[in-house]
């Protein structure tokens, strides 16, 4: 079953910049990983420091692989202090 995640991640102002840099460096051996159907970061357009990441991932097993990964550990590492709020929502498609 395809599972899709939805995370928005909110930057403390003084973090911003390295927020951005981390969120960005995750994504591309996220998308080279297997089980990755797509992997898509957006900013919100209303509040800046928020952005939200859109990801679909073939299996719960790839997911589960993906949160395992050396660059996603380092990537959760390097925003530990860093958030004002961080919500992940996985989702599966009813319709």
């Amino acid at each position: 079953m395809e599972i899709r995640v939805v995370a928005t991640i909110v930057a403390k102002p003084e973090f911003k910049k390295q927020v951005t840099e981390a969120l960005l460096d995750v994504i591309e051996p996220s998308r080279q990983e297997v089980g990755c159907l797509q992997y898509e970061l957006h900013g919100d357009l209303d509040k800046e420091g928020t952005f939200v990441f859109y990801e679909r991932w073939a299996s719960e097993d790839a997911l589960k692989q993906h949160n395992k990964t050396e660059h996603f550990q380092h990537f959760a590492k390097s925003l530990e202090g860093k958030l004002e709020e961080l919500t992940i929502r996985r989702l599966k498609t009813l319709a």
